[in-house]
């Protein structure tokens, strides 16, 4: 499938962002076959991504010294500067076309800011600019063009469009762009600054970040610094295809599908930093790349579907990853996984709090692969028993769960913790170790942190229950009878030690007990994704209103 803006072109190529050291390989979607390697490509590449989060942040600056400053009316763009050269006014509509600095400022109602093809070296000064574009992008950054947008300190920014912006429901609209900002495949952008910005997204996304090609060069979104605000009501607030790293700077976020996807890599934070804060309001699923990594920022998500995905449905014979190594993420799902991955799920440091409604089968972490905690503080918590989970415990967890199958469809449940209870787990000496509120109904708890001891008891208290837990570490097992929330010796929340299973279903049946494989991802060659807009990997609509509008207490 061709994507918006490249219905000229036979064939696409993306390329991945590779990780460090790491090869770079080509993929023609013309024949679904790998064509060649370009390693000299790599060295550009890891200049452009922060892949796994290494390496320090510079703040981005830019002369605000402009070459030209615009100003637009209603009825058109004037112009003020030491030049008048490297820019065209066609009305309301301003294009630039040679490198320089250029400020932007007013007030339109359809107008609109181009960086022309292969333009480099451009940076947009928005300094107290409002621009609405009815039938296309507000700004665009053209194919192979490298554009800093920066938000000047102090102003207060609005870019929008109309719903005609989104050639699927305008397929005559042949300037539509599908994004309140986009960035064409190839494109270089990078959006920072001290102000705010405000994009509201009536046709389709917020922001649109293009693919690696062959004929465009690289591709790359970075987010700085900028107080961000997307309402995005019609698909995802920030969709990239290539490369998006989301380094600083403060995001809310109000998305129909997805708050912030990407097709391959997706880096947010940096080591070493606080960096970003990420409040996600409502979306369908919350952060979701091929490759997710966190790494720091203060992040919470309320999403119907799942709050991240290490995911790309377009994709087959690829490794997916998800790691959090940093940072604080607090999330909650009315319907979908808290975390999962189609590969491995590894978590080495920061805080993880995620509570998963009690939906049979949605798991607070779910992993194709091994599900990997060696660090941070993690408390999982839903309405499943971590079905099929495949826990390697490198830092010792404690595990709780009800009776029964934890969560199997027509199993009859009462939770350990009731939504909205205050609860608290404490060591055998009565030192709480964590306290929280749930923020629902769970008959699964997964607790992990520095102050966790293995073979050391852990009792879990909410109102006037109580379950014990023994702390495991190494390979622990979870679900369908297999321990199914009482390793350790766990007990009921009555009190009551745990009724014995032996893997008899009611109907007096043997259950089928998993051999206990890891599955294990293909490895080799990485291919890149069709373009086109990503989407839920169920397939299901977007279910933007469908999220709980409360905040994590946990």
């Amino acid at each position: 499938m061709l994507s918006p803006g490249s219905k000229e072109r036979a064939q696409r190529v993306k390329k991945l962002a590779p990780a460090p050291g790491g090869p770079c390989e080509i993929i023609d979607w013309g024949d679904i076959m790998m064509k060649k390697i370009l390693p000299f490509l790599c060295a550009s590449a890891l200049a452009l991504s922060l892949t796994a989060c290494a390496g320090t942040i510079n703040n981005s600056t830019a002369d605000t010294a402009s070459n030209v400053t615009f100003t637009f009316t209603g009825s058109g763009v004037t112009a003020a500067g030491a030049t008048d050269t490297g820019y065209e006014i066609d009305g309301t509509a301003l294009t630039i076309t040679s490198s320089g600095t250029y400020t932007v400022s007013g007030s339109c109602a359809d107008g609109s800011i181009k960086v022309k093809k292969s333009t480099t070296g451009v940076t947009l000064v928005l300094d107290g600019l409002t621009l609405t574009s009815e039938n296309t992008a507000a700004i665009t950054c053209g194919k192979s063009s490298e554009v800093t947008i920066l938000v000047s300190n102090g102003t207060e920014n609005s870019l929008s469009d109309t719903e005609q912006n989104n050639d699927d429901n305008y397929p005559e609209n042949e300037n539509a762009e599908n994004a309140v900002i986009k960035c064409k495949d190839g494109s270089t952008v990078t959006l920072c600054g001290d102000g705010e910005l405000t994009i509201t997204a009536n046709g389709k996304n917020g922001i649109k970040s293009g693919a690696t090609t062959d004929e465009d060069g690289e591709a790359s979104l970075t987010i700085r610094d900028l107080t961000l605000n997307i309402d995005a009501p019609v698909n995802d607030a920030i969709n990239a295809e290539q490369l998006l790293n989301v380094e600083s700077g403060t995001l809310t976020i109000d998305a129909a599908d997805d708050a912030i996807h990407c097709e391959l890599v997706l880096n947010i934070g940096a080591d070493g930093t606080d960096d970003p804060a990420i409040d996600i309001t409502n979306c369908c699923e919350g952060l979701e790349g091929a490759e997710l990594n966190v790494c720091s920022g203060d992040i919470t998500i309320n999403a119907s579907d799942d709050c991240l995905n290490a995911a790309n449905s377009d994709l087959t014979d690829y490794d997916f990853t998800m790691t959090i190594s940093g940072g604080t993420i607090d999330a909650y799902t009315s319907g979908g996984d808290g975390f999962d991955s189609n590969g491995e799920l590894t978590i080495t440091g920061g805080t993880v709090i995620v509570w998963t409604d009690n939906t049979a089968d949605n798991e607070p972490l779910d992993a194709d692969g091994t599900i990997t905690v060696s660090g941070g503080t993690v408390l999982a918590a839903g309405g499943s028993s971590g079905m099929g989970m495949n826990l390697e415990a490198a830092q010792p967890c404690v595990i709780y769960g009800s009776t029964g199958f934890g969560g199997m469809p027509g199993s009859t449940q009462s939770s350990l913790i009731a939504a909205d209870a205050d609860f608290t787990i404490e060591d055998a000496d009565g030192n709480a170790v964590y306290s929280g509120t749930a923020r629902c109904g769970a008959n699964f708890i997964l607790f992990s942190s520095a102050d966790v001891v293995a073979d050391s008891a852990y009792t879990l208290k909410a109102g006037d229950s109580s379950t014990e837990g023994t702390a495991q570490s190494g390979t622990v097992s979870t679900g369908m009878g297999m321990g199914g929330g009482f390793p350790g010796g766990g007990q009921k929340p009555d009190g009551e030690p745990p009724e014995s299973f032996d893997g008899q279903m009611s109907n007096g049946e043997k259950s089928e007990l998993p051999d206990g494989e890891v599955p294990k991802m293909p490895s080799g060659k990485r291919p890149t994704p069709p373009s086109g807009q990503g989407s839920p990997a169920d397939g299901n609509a977007p279910a933007g209103d469908s999220t709980s509008d409360t905040t994590p207490t946990a």
